[in-house]
């Protein structure tokens, strides 16, 4: 019974407009006062708001465990697709959205309580509903004050942070967000018994399991928190440091970033001192750091002395330096103090202000950061080991002064040091099952976010998406091939590939996936726009029937193709449309690549924007993988579901709804992610009599996908700058015979902007770095 609802509802949903009024009225009636239908907030990230194709059917606040029981019942009754929003809603993916759904929203679970127990540990039992910059002034108001080791969104959820790991300016010395997560109460579903329920989740009670995946393993996978219990630490001050370069000179702006990451690295530094190195839109570059100071007499004379070492090894001149209260420095973080932006922070401080004057500060900057802060944007994420190669270093520099990054705010890349406390896994659970957090991200060294912005108003810009896309896959090769699952990242999506990059220890993804079946067999918080990037299970792998509720049609603006491939059992007489990919486990159309490039040009002149290169550092195939699917069996079938699809062996039942595959956008699933920029080496020829092919050669033994850059004068190594030489520009190049004709222009784009060239293979042609046209001919 229970497959044959799944189908129906995952294939009548996907095409027909799910009636969620019965729901709808059902809540009302239960939870009167609480269930809003009419100007729904949108969530922090607008790219997944009301405009973009985002509009739920009702959003609920619970104020309750109780309450979270009585909206997932009715809406589990009623096959309604629901949306957990802890708070603001700042997914990366719109998880905390769902169209033509509910969105159930914990902004009213804020009870906050600290006790000091057995072992010497004040345990602060925090509702799931708080916001960041809640729980700092909290902790900051306890005696003796408290801190947690967290971000500094001011306005991002402690429960969405703490699922997907967390980190922030104290996790040096006391670990990421999730490590010091001791217990959690959570509402899961009871499959023995057919109900939702409420839990309590230790590292050693009977639910330990359940308490590993909540310490960063995804959210909205497992069940709906209600409150998390953390152990907090004893602050008194620290010393906080900031200081921005601006020169435009991309090979000094990565030696500067490359001095702070070799300090930072240093004993000199030690796990006092947490820091974040960045590179801004139009070339300017910021460093940032905190110093966690003596944590029983409060002195800093220490962490003065560790940040004057930082200071003289990266050449900051004149940096701004705030020694203050820990309270008082996570508002300094969240932009909302005098020294940082703007100053709302309490004239009496959050340790002694009224509780009146607290929310109204707190209100005030949670409105700042949702006007500044709170629009579209586009995210990526990978881990680094921490010695970073200069040449990298140099091509983010370059990066960040591509044309579409013309000001600060544009294209942002952070480097966020990793080491220390954050590299040790917990010993606080029972041993028995593996290790006590799913969080994985261990190895010492950075993670690097970068973020292409524009303003709300603004039409989706897909040359900011192109250039995040390029430098990600530019730099990709020579991370650690991980990613933070804190910002999920739906290009990640197509088979699955989130998976080895967020929980890159083998064993750490099968354990989740029988957390799910246990707690949330039902795939209760899953919906089409989320499907592949939620914890996958099925009959098998849960050895049980499950049900999945799943959302009404979608309307997504995630830089991929809509089509969704959804394994559907092949044992079904639902007659339903078939304008989806629907994929078969037993035929041979599985896993169609059908989505390739997120929104990404599909030109393969796509430029990178560096003075030495115009070419993705470690790309050297000449050719996307372009997969026609010739052999695909989805040309039978248009719209009646009944005709079997030749060369599915399985398929004999008529009226099959999901042995079909009609309409599958797979004829030209170019791999441009693959080949994204121009070059020149990326499409010379194999024959033994290229010219360049010795100096190719020679070039990438000093660095990986480095090529001869014939049309640079003089000719040098790509990303080295080292001296090579051709006997003469090879045909074999995409560097058109017009190319030696460029010095004049290259002087003259020099002239413009320090290192700029013509870069005569774009269009319109322009000088590196300006928007200056030129031409070569």
């Amino acid at each position: 019974m229970f497959l044959l609802r799944w189908l129906f509802v995952t294939f009548m949903s996907s095409f027909v407009l799910a009636d969620v009024n019965d729901a709808v009225d059902r809540l009302i009636a239960a939870l009167p006062g609480q269930v809003q239908t009419n100007d729904i907030p949108p969530p922090y990230n607008t790219r997944f708001d009301e405009a973009n194709g985002y509009d739920p059917a009702a959003m609920v606040y619970v104020s309750s465990a109780e309450d979270i029981i009585i909206a997932l019942k009715i809406c589990y009754e009623e096959d309604t697709p629901v949306a957990l929003r802890s708070n603001g809603g700042h997914s990366y993916i719109g998880q905390s959205t769902v169209n033509g759904g509910v969105i159930i929203n914990f902004s009213e679970l804020k009870s906050f309580d600290v006790t000091y127990d057995d072992d010497g540990r004040y345990v602060a039992k925090m509702g799931s509903g708080l916001m960041l910059l809640e729980v700092y002034s909290r902790l900051a108001r306890h005696d003796p004050p408290l801190g947690l080791a967290a971000g500094s969104g001011s306005s991002v959820g402690l429960a969405g942070l703490t699922s997907g790991g967390g980190h922030g300016l104290s996790s040096a010395m006391y670990g990421v967000t999730s490590d010091r997560i001791v217990a959690a109460e959570v509402v899961v579903y009871n499959r023995e018994n057919g109900r939702f329920e409420l839990v309590t989740a230790t590292g050693y009670n009977e639910y330990s399991d359940l308490l590993f995946a909540v310490r960063g393993g995804m959210g909205g996978n497992y069940g709906a928190l209600v409150s998390l219990s953390y152990d907090a630490f004893p602050v008194t001050n620290v010393v906080i440091i900031s200081g921005k370069n601006f020169d435009s000179n991309p090979s000094l702006q990565a030696q500067r970033i490359k001095a702070f990451q070799e300090f930072m690295h240093s004993d000199a530094a030690g796990p006092e001192i947490f820091g974040i190195g960045k590179f801004l839109g139009g070339g300017g570059i910021q460093y940032s750091a905190q110093c966690i100071c003596d944590d029983v007499t409060g002195d800093c004379t220490v962490c003065h002395s560790k940040l004057d070492a930082m200071q003289a090894a990266v050449g900051l001149a004149n940096p701004l330096r705030v020694e203050q209260d820990f309270g008082k420095a996570m508002w300094y973080w969240a932009d909302c103090t005098s020294d940082s932006w703007m100053d709302f922070y309490p004239s009496d401080g959050v340790a002694n202000c009224s509780e009146e004057d607290l929310q109204d500060a707190m209100e005030k900057c949670w409105s700042f950061d949702r006007d500044v802060y709170g629009g579209p944007y586009k995210a990526k994420s990978i881990y680094f080991p921490k010695d970073m190669s200069i040449e990298t270093l140099e091509y983010l520099a370059q990066a960040s002064v591509d044309p579409v990054c013309q000001n600060a705010g544009d294209c942002v890349m952070l480097l966020d040091f990793y080491g220390h406390a954050m590299s040790e896994e917990p010993e606080d659970c029972d041993p028995s099952a593996g290790k006590c957090t799913s969080f994985d991200h261990r190895t010492p060294g950075w993670h690097l976010q970068m973020l292409a912005i524009w303003d709300k108003d603004e039409p989706t810009p897909t040359d900011k998406l192109a250039w995040i896309q390029q430098t990600y896959d530019s730099v990709f090769p020579v991370s650690l091939g991980e990613a933070f699952q804190n910002y999920i990242d739906s290009d990640l999506a197509e088979g699955r590939e989130w998976i080895s990059q967020y929980f890159p220890n083998a064993d750490t993804y099968p354990r989740l996936q029988q957390v799910k079946c246990r707690y949330n067999g039902i795939d209760m918080f899953n919906f089409a726009a989320i499907d592949l990037m939620t914890i996958d299970i099925d009959d098998d792998i849960c050895g049980v029937d499950t049900t999945t509720t799943t959302e009404v049609p979608t309307t997504t603006t995630t830089e991929v193709p809509t089509t969704s491939t959804t394994e559907v059992p092949t044992t079904s007489t639902t007659e339903v449309p078939t304008t989806t990919t629907t994929e078969v486990p037993t035929t041979t159309t599985t896993e169609v690549p059908t989505t390739t490039t997120t929104e990404v040009p599909t030109t393969t002149t796509t430029e990178v924007p560096t003075t030495t290169t115009t070419e993705v550092p470690t790309t050297t195939t000449t050719e996307a993988p372009t997969t026609t699917t010739t052999e695909v069996p989805t040309t039978t079938t248009t719209e009646v579901p009944t005709t079997t699809t030749t060369e599915v062996p399985t398929t004999t039942t008529t009226e099959v709804p999901t042995t079909t595959t009609t309409e599958v956008p797979t004829t030209t699933t170019t791999e441009v992610r693959t080949t994204t920029t121009t070059r020149v080496s990326t499409t010379k020829t194999s024959s033994p009599s290229n010219d360049c092919e010795e100096a190719d050669r020679k070039c990438s033994q000093g660095y990986s996908g480095s090529f001869c850059m014939t049309y640079k004068l003089p000719t040098v190594c790509w990303g080295s700058d080292e001296p090579c030489s051709c006997d003469n520009i090879p045909a074999s190049t995409t560097v058109p015979a017009t190319a030696g004709g460029c010095y004049e222009e290259d002087l003259r784009c020099a002239s413009l902007k320090d290192n700029s060239y013509c870069k005569y293979w774009s269009s319109p042609s322009n000088c590196w770095g300006t928007n200056e046209l030129c031409s070569c001919q």
